[in-house]
């Protein structure tokens, strides 16, 4: 058996297709990890969106048609977390960043000048999975984002675009893949055994 990539004093990077449960495990991991910090790049986003301003009106007009957000935008946004992070000695746990090649190289080369390590945590799903997951979640949250079309298109980036991210960092061994299919807590042990916490 591999030995566990300990969690505790690295950032924590959370990858996988849509309504694998990357917000779900990510948050049930942070109530332990005292020195973590949490970010979400759509959740960021959606905050943006909701001020009626040039940048607030942009990245709606992207989000509801299903496109991914242009890089300037996301590295802006997660070199300022890291910053902050990096500022008050805390790790992070970021959500759904990087998913593209351009902002892998990116990300890398900031986590490299800050002298950050970090490790990816892929929670594998089947595309049928997590559209029956995420239709679930329509029902309940009624994300005005989460239309059957932009549910394909963000599945269809993460075939075509983010698992090539998820490749490159199982290349420099940086990735714990873990089976996203099963109850949260059967997930969360899986993890917490992968990590050793």
């Amino acid at each position: 058996m591999a030995t566990p990539i300990t969690g505790k004093d690295k950032d924590l990077i959370f990858l996988g297709i849509q309504g694998c449960g990357k917000w779900t495990q990510a948050k049930i991991l942070l109530k332990d990890l005292s020195n973590h910090r949490y970010f979400e790049m759509g959740q960021t986003l959606r905050a943006l969106m909701l001020n009626e301003n040039l940048i607030g009106n942009y990245i709606t007009d992207i989000v509801n048609s299903g496109k991914m957000i242009d890089d300037f935008i996301t590295h802006d946004l997660i070199h300022t977390a890291l910053k902050i992070a990096q500022t008050n000695e805390k790790k992070l746990i970021i959500d759904g960043f990087p998913r593209l090649a351009t902002q892998a190289k990116f990300f890398s080369k900031k986590m490299q000048e800050m002298n950050r390590d970090f490790v990816v945590i892929h929670l594998q799903l089947s595309k049928e999975q997590a559209l029956e997951r995420m239709m679930k979640r329509v029902a309940i949250e009624g994300r005005k984002d989460d239309t059957p079309e932009s549910m394909e298109q963000r599945i269809d980036i993460f075939m075509h675009e983010t698992l090539n991210v998820i490749k490159h960092f199982e290349e420099i061994g940086k990735v714990i893949t873990i089976d996203a299919n099963g109850t949260i807590e059967e997930i969360e042990n899986k993890l917490r055994a992968a990590l050793g916490l």
